[in-house]
C-alpha cells in the first residue's frame, strides 16, 4: 500500500481535512475574504427585498379570493388602503381643511402604484368623517403585487408629508402594505439594537469561559461572518424568492447563537488538543475536527432535518422561513468546517494570547473526579427518582398552559405607533371602526353562466344576513347598488345598471362576464382581533352555507387579513402532526445511527419535547394570558402569532439536539472504554457541563436581547428560544438526563445485535485530547509505525 493509501486507512476523513485546512490556511482565508466581499455587495439586495408577514395559505379560501379578484376583474386594484387626515385645530367643514385634502389627493393621484383615490367631499359618505369632524379618511386603491405595494408605500408617505408640510392638517397612509413596510423598517432598528446589547454580553461570557481575548473573540467574529454570508446567499436568492421580514430576525438570532455555539465547542477542544500535543498545530486541528468538528457537523444536520419539516406546510411564510434557516445552518457548517480550522491553524498557540488577568484557565488535562459537576452528578444518580421526579413535575407544570394556547395574528400596529402607518391606524381605530383599515373581502362566484335571478336573490339574502350581525359595521355589496339604482335585485336590473355604468363604478363589484361579484365587509373590531376571526368563521360555517349554499354551484369565499388569519391557524393545525412525525422520526433514525442504542434516541426525543413544551407553556402564560407580562415589557394580545409555535418547535428541537449530541457522545466514549454506566454518565457530564453552560448562556443572552424589540413575533420567539435553551441546559441536561440514565443503567446502551449489524456505522464519539495521533508526514513506513502505536494504545473511536 502506498503512503497515501495508508494515510487514508489510518486516519478519519475529518482528521485529514482539518490538518489540510491548517496547512493551507491562507488559501482558505483568501477564498473566504472574496466570499465576504460578495456577501457584502448582496446584503442590500436581501434587506431591500423583505416583505411584511404574509399569511397566504395555498389552496385556502383567502388565497382563492385573491386569485378570483386578480383573474376575474379588470380593475388593477389589489389592495384597499386609507389616507387618514387629521387636525387638532381645524374641522373638516372648514375651507382650509377641504383645500388641504384636495391638494393631497391631487398629488397622490399622480403617484406610481395609486390606482384610485376617493375624495370624501365628493363621495357624500358620512362614514368617512369622524364624530368630532377633525379626522377624515379617503379610500385609496393600490395596484401591483405585495412587493410592489410595499415598495411604493415610503414614496407615498413622503409625498403626503411634502404635501401637508407643517400645516394644520396632517395626512397618513395606513393599511396592510403600509403597516408591513413600517414593521420592516422597525425590525431593522430592533435587530441593530439587539446586536448592540447581545454581542458585548456574549463576549463577556466567552472571556469567562476561555480567559483569553483571542480565544474569546474568535467565536464572535466567525458568528458574524456566518450571518453576513447567509444574508449574501439569501440576497442572491431574493430575485427568485420573496423573503418575509421575520426571516431576517430569525437568521440573525440563530446565526449568531449557533455560529458562536459551534465555534465555542470547537475552540475549546482545540485548546485541549494543543496542550495535549505540545503545540503541534496541524495534529491538534486534525484531532479537533475529527471529534468536535464531527459533533458540530452532526448537530447541524439535525437542525437542517428539523427545519426541513416546515416544507410540508402549505404556506409561503413557513417555506421561506425554512429556506432561510437552512441556508443559515448550511453556511454555519461551512464556516465551521473550512474557515474555522484554517484560522485555528494560523493562530496556533497564539490562540491563548492576551490572557485576561484573573481569568486565565489551565489547559492541561485535569482530574474531574473532584469537580463540582462530578459531585452534583453523583447526588443526582444516588437519588434519581426523587430529584428526577421533582424536576419532571416542575416541567410538567410549565407545560400545562399549552392546553389553552390560541393562535392569531397581530398586524404590528402597536410596534410602529410612531410611524405614519401606525398613527393612521390608531386614528382609524379610535375614531372609526377598526375594521375599516383592513376590511374582509368576500367573493361570490358561479362557474356556469352569469349571475341570474336565483344567484342575485341569494346574494341579497346573504348581504342582509351579514348586515344583521352585531360585528358588521358596513358592507359594500352589488345587491345594495342594484336595489338603490334599479329598485330590484335581479338579472335584468344588473344588465341595465352595467350598461348605464359608463364611468366604471361597478368594475370592482362585478366581473365583466357577470359570473363573479366582490363584497367588502367592515368589522367593528380590528382585523387581528378575536371578534373579527369569529366573524369569518361564522360567515364560512353559517351565513354562507345557509344563503349562498342554497343555489347549486354558487359559492362564497372569505378573504382579507382576518380570513388569512383563520386559514393560517387551520393550516398549522393540519400540518403539525405531519411535521412532528417527520422531525421526530428522522431525528430518531439519526440518533440511532450515531449512538447505536434504542433507548438513548427515545429518551433524547422525550427530553427535547419536555424543554420545548415547557417553553411554549411559559410563552402562553406570559404573552397570551398576561401573567408577568410587565416584567418583560410586553402587552398580552390574547393569542400567540399564528406561525410562531410550529416554526419555534422545529428550531428548538434542532437546538436541543446540540447539547444532546455533545453530552451523550462524551458519555458513549467513556462507556466504550469502561462499560461502567455510572462512570460514563458522570464523566460525560463533568467534561461537557462547563462548555454547555457557557454555550447556553451565550444563546440565552442573544435570544433574550431580541425580547427588547418592539415587533411582537420577534419578542415572542426571543422569549421562547431563551427559555427553552435555559431549561434545556439546566434542568434537562444536568438533572433529568443523568437521573434517567441512572435508572436505565446498562439498558441505555442496548441495541439488538441484528440491528447493529444491519445499520451503517456513523457513530459519534469524541476521543480524549491526545488520543488521536498526528498524521505522519513521511512515507508508508511512518504511517505503519503510527498505525502500530495506535494498536498498542487504546483510543476512542471518533
Amino acid at each position: 500500500m502506498g503512503s497515501e493509501g495508508a494515510l487514508g486507512a489510518s486516519r478519519p476523513v475529518l482528521y485529514r481535512w482539518g490538518a489540510w485546512c491548517a496547512r493551507h490556511a491562507w488559501r482558505i482565508v483568501a477564498v473566504w475574504l472574496i466570499v465576504l466581499v460578495g456577501a457584502g455587495l448582496l446584503l442590500p439586495k436581501f434587506t431591500d427585498s423583505l416583505t411584511g408577514s404574509s399569511l397566504k395559505v395555498e389552496g385556502s379560501d383567502s388565497a382563492r379570493v385573491e386569485a378570483l379578484l386578480t383573474d376575474e376583474f379588470d380593475t388593477p386594484i389589489t389592495e384597499d388602503a386609507l389616507v387618514v387626515f387629521d387636525s387638532s385645530t381645524l374641522k373638516a367643514d372648514s375651507d382650509a381643511y377641504r383645500q388641504a385634502v384636495t391638494r393631497v389627493l391631487g398629488i397622490l393621484q399622480k403617484q406610481d402604484g395609486v390606482v384610485e383615490v376617493e375624495n370624501p367631499y365628493t363621495a357624500q359618505d358620512p362614514s368617512l368623517y369622524s364624530s368630532d369632524r377633525r379626522t377624515v379618511v379617503a379610500p385609496l386603491g393600490l395596484g401591483g403585487g405585495e412587493r410592489d405595494r410595499q415598495d411604493a408605500v415610503p414614496l407615498l408617505q413622503d409625498a403626503l408629508h411634502e404635501a401637508t408640510g407643517d400645516g394644520a392638517v396632517r395626512a397618513y397612509l395606513t393599511g396592510s402594505s403600509a403597516l408591513n413596510a413600517a414593521v420592516v423598517e422597525q425590525q431593522d432598528k430592533d435587530i441593530a439594537q439587539a446586536e448592540s446589547i447581545g454581542l458585548p454580553i456574549a463576549l463577556v461570557v466567552l472571556l469567562l469561559a476561555f480567559g483569553t481575548l483571542v480565544a474569546a473573540s474568535l467565536p464572535l467574529i466567525l458568528g458574524m461572518v456566518a450571518v453576513l454570508t447567509t444574508f449574501g446567499v439569501l440576497g442572491a436568492l431574493s430575485g427568485m424568492i420573496g423573503f418575509d421580514v421575520f426571516v431576517q430576525a430569525v437568521v440573525t438570532m440563530l446565526g449568531l447563537a449557533l455560529g458562536i455555539d459551534y465555534c465555542l465547542f470547537t475552540v475549546t477542544r482545540q485548546r485541549e488538543e494543543l496542550a495535549a500535543r505540545d503545540g503541534d498545530v496541524e495534529a491538534s486541528v486534525g484531532a479537533t475536527m475529527s471529534t468536535a468538528g464531527k459533533a458540530v457537523l452532526f448537530s447541524g444536520i439535525t437542525v437542517l432535518i428539523s427545519v426541513a419539516g416546515l416544507l410540508v406546510v402549505r404556506a409561503p411564510v413557513f417555506r421561506t422561513m425554512a429556506l432561510g434557516v437552512m441556508v443559515a445552518v448550511a453556511v454555519m457548517l461551512l464556516v465551521g468546517l473550512t474557515l474555522l480550522p484554517a484560522v485555528l491553524g494560523l493562530l496556533g498557540t497564539r490562540i491563548n494570547r492576551l490572557a485576561v488577568p484573573g481569568l486565565k484557565r489551565s489547559l492541561e488535562r485535569t482530574d474531574t473526579s473532584k469537580s463540582l459537576w462530578t459531585r452534583w452528578t453523583g447526588v443526582v444518580m444516588r437519588r434519581p427518582v426523587l430529584i428526577g421526579g421533582l424536576t419532571s413535575v416542575v416541567l410538567l407544570l410549565a407545560i400545562i398552559p399549552v392546553s389553552q394556547l390560541k393562535l392569531g395574528f397581530d398586524v404590528g400596529a402597536a410596534s410602529v405607533s410612531d410611524a405614519p402607518a401606525g398613527k393612521g391606524y390608531e386614528l382609524v381605530d379610535g375614531k372609526f371602526v377598526p375594521g375599516a383599515a383592513t376590511p374582509l373581502q368576500i367573493v361570490v362566484h358561479t362557474p356556469d353562466g352569469e349571475l341570474g335571478d336565483r344567484e342575485l336573490g341569494a346574494l341579497q339574502r346573504f348581504t342582509d344576513r351579514l348586515r344583521d350581525h352585531r360585528e358588521v359595521d358596513d358592507i359594500v355589496s352589488l345587491s345594495d347598488v342594484l336595489r338603490d339604482q334599479g329598485g330590484q335585485v335581479d338579472a335584468a336590473t344588473l344588465q341595465a345598471v352595467q350598461k348605464a355604468d359608463t364611468a366604471g363604478a361597478l368594475e370592482r363589484l362585478v366581473s365583466p362576464d357577470a359570473r363573479t361579484t366582490a363584497m367588502l365587509v367592515m368589522s367593528r373590531s380590528a382585523a387581528d382581533s378575536q371578534e373579527s376571526v369569529d366573524l369569518v368563521r361564522w360567515i364560512r360555517d353559517s351565513a354562507a352555507p345557509e344563503t349562498i349554499g342554497e343555489v347549486p354551484g354558487l359559492s362564497a369565499r372569505v378573504g382579507g387579513l382576518s380570513g388569512q388569519t383563520v386559514d393560517i391557524a387551520e393550516e398549522v393545525e393540519r400540518a403539525t402532526p405531519l411535521v412532528l412525525l417527520l422531525v421526530l422520526g428522522l431525528s430518531f433514525v439519526l440518533l440511532l445511527l450515531a449512538f447505536r442504542s434504542i433507548l438513548l434516541p427515545l429518551s433524547a426525543i422525550v427530553m427535547n419535547l419536555l424543554s420545548v413544551g415547557a417553553a411554549f407553556g411559559l410563552l402562553t402564560l406570559v404573552f397570551q394570558e398576561g401573567t408577568g407580562a410587565s416584567l418583560f415589557d410586553v402587552t398580552s394580545t390574547g393569542f400567540i402569532q399564528a406561525y410562531l409555535p410550529l416554526l419555534t418547535f422545529v428550531i428548538l428541537f434542532g437546538l436541543s439536539m446540540d447539547y444532546e449530541v455533545f453530552l451523550i457522545s462524551r458519555m458513549k466514549e467513556e462507556w466504550g472504554r469502561t462499560h461502567d454506566n455510572k462512570k460514563a454518565v458522570t464523566e460525560g457530564v463533568a467534561h461537557t457541563a462547563k462548555v454547555i453552560t457557557a454555550a447556553a448562556a451565550i444563546m440565552v443572552v442573544i435570544f433574550a436581547a431580541f425580547m427588547l424589540t418592539k415587533v411582537v413575533e420577534v419578542k415572542q420567539m426571543g422569549f421562547a428560544l431563551a427559555v427553552a435553551v435555559l431549561l434545556d441546559a439546566t434542568l434537562i441536561r444536568v438533572v433529568l438526563v443523568p437521573a434517567l440514565m441512572s435508572l436505565l443503567g446498562r439498558h441505555n446502551w442496548w441495541m439488538p445485535a441484528w440491528l447493529d449489524r444491519s445499520l451503517p456505522r456513523i457513530e459519534l464519539t469524541e476521543g480524549s485530547p491526545g488520543d488521536i495521533p498526528a498524521v505522519p508526514r513521511g512515507g508508508a513506513a511512518d504511517v505503519e509505525e503510527a498505525s502500530s502505536s495506535r494498536r498498542e494504545e487504546p483510543a476512542a473511536r471518533s
